[in-house]
């Protein structure tokens, strides 16, 4: 008998895709399809319309492959971004994504009107223009696509909308809008109001796990996929890869190493103070029931790698595509042996935690005519870990205290990144057997929904696997608490002056 089959779907602000895992946890067939931003001078935006074609596209790829075969799915999806459709479900606008600069001045208007603290005491989120209202602000200030929009969705139930004909989202997406209710779990009508938007627009939050319905008959259809498919409520990409990874314990930590870089942690109990509001610290509802997370972000980390290798390294880079190598895997070869006393605020645009900041800059320091590329190259992967680091110091003073940390995304390929951050935090870092932790998440969620599993934790010891754990180095640990001293000076120093 054929072991039933899950799906995850993941969309992103470059691609989508789309993996199918037995209840082993092993993939069966993926397939992706990927698109470009859109806009300039500080706006980014996404197409629905193109995320929706490339979704059916891929759709009917696995419906082709294996799609009578996948018993239920569910859906990861980047955060705070909206589809607006009108009164015939037609497409209103682009969708801004992570990074657009619209929403700095309605920021204020939030902080000045309902204030900064009573806003984090209902969303559990510091006001920022990283997250979603503010943009809806500015919306619904420069245009009339917010009061014409007869569904307002989310990038998780605008795919959940197309599959089923239902309209609902999960908790830790609607969390990223700033217009959530944490606690009570329902959307905050004072804020949306701030934004001209009505709860009746907005699809209904639900919990984790919750069977949002089969697949639509002429999607099935079209598509090939099963017409008895269950389709899953699903989550924020983030939340969704920290189930992916296996986190689950007050005592792990969880790291996304990606374009961003985020670092999740359990909290003991939901938590609001003003401590948390100074450090730009998260309280967020996670898929485990009644459990609550907060994170360190470093914005900049994909990034700021890609700046390097398209201007300090251009040389390097070129030599690498002349013979056929990897720029990274040399890079990392080049710098594993170095011991620097280079520094790097690696804030190259935005900063992350404990100074949440879309507009700031970084600094380097250290430097000498006899500085090599793979000093400088090293002293970029530390910067990531120091400020991660840096962060956590801070956050223990919540009672948070973490023994190990599980990582996944692009960066976790890296064997010298993960072995700074062992010797950063002087703790095991352990890496999954593969980097798809997202999907995996989706496919645990779809596989426990269907009643494959009793529990989350059962699915988890079955379908996650680890492959390797990094060790501290004890010499290096010393090195670098000796490094993290300096660093926290150059950080305090340039903040104190900024």
């Amino acid at each position: 008998m054929l072991s039933r089959m899950y799906a995850g779907v993941d969309v992103g602000t470059s691609g989508c895709k789309m993996l199918v895992y037995d209840s082993e946890g092993d993939i069966v067939y993926r397939a992706a399809r990927s698109y470009e931003e859109i806009g300039e001078r500080g706006h980014r935006e996404l197409n629905p319309e193109t995320v929706r074609e490339n979704l059916m596209d891929m759709f009917c790829e696995v419906g082709r492959k294996c799609g009578g075969k996948i018993s239920a799915l569910s859906v990861a999806s980047l955060g705070e971004s909206i589809v607006c459709l009108g009164k015939e479900e037609q497409i209103l606008a682009n969708s801004m994504v992570t990074g657009d600069i619209r929403g700095k001045d309605q920021v204020k208007e939030l902080i000045e009107k309902i204030g900064e603290e009573k806003i984090f005491r209902i969303t559990g989120l510091p006001p920022n223009e990283l997250y979603g209202l503010p943009k809806y602000m500015w919306l619904n200030q420069d245009s009339d696509v917010i009061r014409d929009a007869k569904y307002i969705l989310f990038y998780e139930d605008y795919v959940n909308y197309i599959l089923t004909g239902k309209r609902m989202i999960s908790f830790t997406s609607a969390a990223r809008s700033l217009a959530f209710d944490f606690q009570r779990k329902k959307w905050s009508e004072e804020l949306l109001d701030f934004a001209g938007i009505t709860v009746n627009q907005l699809s209904q939050p639900v919990p984790p796990l919750t069977v949002i319905g089969n697949i639509l008959p002429e999607i099935a259809a079209k598509t090939g996929l099963d017409p008895h498919m269950k389709v899953i409520a699903g989550g924020h990409d983030q939340t969704c890869a920290a189930l992916g990874a296996g986190f689950r314990n007050l005592q792990d930590s969880e790291c996304s190493m990606g374009t961003c870089e985020f670092m999740f942690f359990r909290m003991p109990e939901p938590s609001i103070n003003t401590y948390m509001m100074e450090n730009d610290f998260t309280c967020i509802p996670y898929i485990l029931e009644n459990s609550y997370l907060t994170s360190l972000e470093v914005t900049t980390c994909g990034v700021l790698k890609k700046w390097a290798r398209n201007t300090i390294f251009t040389g390097i880079d070129l030599k690498c595509k002349e013979e056929g190598k990897d720029f990274y895997d040399y890079m990392d070869n080049l710098a594993k042996d170095n011991v620097t006393n280079i520094m790097i605020l690696p804030q190259f645009g935005s900063s992350g935690n404990p100074d949440l900041n879309m507009n700031t800059v970084g600094t380097i320091t250290g430097l000498t005519i006899h500085t090599k590329p793979g000093e400088l190259y090293r002293a970029i992967l530390e910067s990531f870990s120091l400020q991660m680091r840096y962060s956590y110091e801070r956050l223990k003073n919540l009672g948070v205290n973490a023994d190990r940390i599980i990582v996944t995304g692009g960066g976790a390929r890296s064997d010298l990144t993960l072995q700074i951050r062992a010797d950063v935090f002087n703790m095991d870092v352990i890496s999954l057997e593969r980097d798809e932790a997202g999907t995996l998440g989706c496919a645990i969620m779809a596989s426990v929904a269907n009643k494959e599993f009793e529990t989350i934790e059962d699915a988890i010891e079955k379908m996650v696997k680890y492959q390797k754990v990094y060790k501290p180095d004890k010499k290096m640990v010393d090195y670098y608490n000796d490094k993290f001293v300096k660093f926290k000076i150059l950080y305090e120093k340039m903040h104190e002056e900024n």
